[in-house]
């Protein structure tokens, strides 16, 4: 598990909030580049600023990012005309996974799925939320709301704080 602190006060640079604002749409490095008419490197450069600023290692995924971004209000959330899904409590347990977890196998662990079968859990929760990748779940789940309730505990899986971080692509 990766600890994420944000520093609420101070605000990201208008060059890393430009390219934090497309991350939580989900948008790949080449996509944001074009759409702000930024080389990749530079892209890559500000997502690198914009980790350093939320506490993020080098590591973290996109999902962590982005909700580490949304969570000290660094960015708004997706715009999204849509109602949120209906959630069972898994879904719900596998999407606070996501926002604190980098790798499949802690996801998985997080969840109660093998490593090796939570791919197939994550692909169904994308594919119900209608999400390009798990950036933009988090993202849409911030716009809908969803990630403002702890997390449904799970038995023999000790909760974890508010304040962790992690999540996979």
């Amino acid at each position: 598990m990766t600890t994420v602190t944000a520093d609420p006060i101070t605000p990201l640079t208008p060059a890393a909030k430009r390219v934090a604002a497309r991350l939580v749409y989900g948008d790949t490095d080449a996509a944001i580049a074009a759409h702000l008419y930024l080389s990749v490197h530079g892209v890559k450069s500000q997502l690198q600023a914009a980790r350093r600023h939320v506490g993020c290692p080098p590591g973290a995924s996109r999902a962590v990012l982005v909700h580490a971004l949304l969570t000290a209000r660094h960015v708004d959330p997706p715009a999204c005309h849509r109602p949120a899904p209906r959630l069972t409590e898994n879904e719900r347990r596998l999407l606070h996974a996501l926002t604190r977890h980098s790798r499949n196998a802690a996801i998985g662990a997080a969840v109660g799925v093998s490593a090796r079968d939570i791919r197939a859990d994550i692909d169904s929760l994308l594919a119900k939320a209608c999400a390009d990748n798990t950036a933009h779940l988090v993202g849409l789940a911030h716009a809908w709301e969803l990630l403002d309730e702890p997390a449904p505990a799970q038995e023999g899986v000790p909760a974890e704080p508010a304040a962790a971080a992690g999540a996979a692509q």
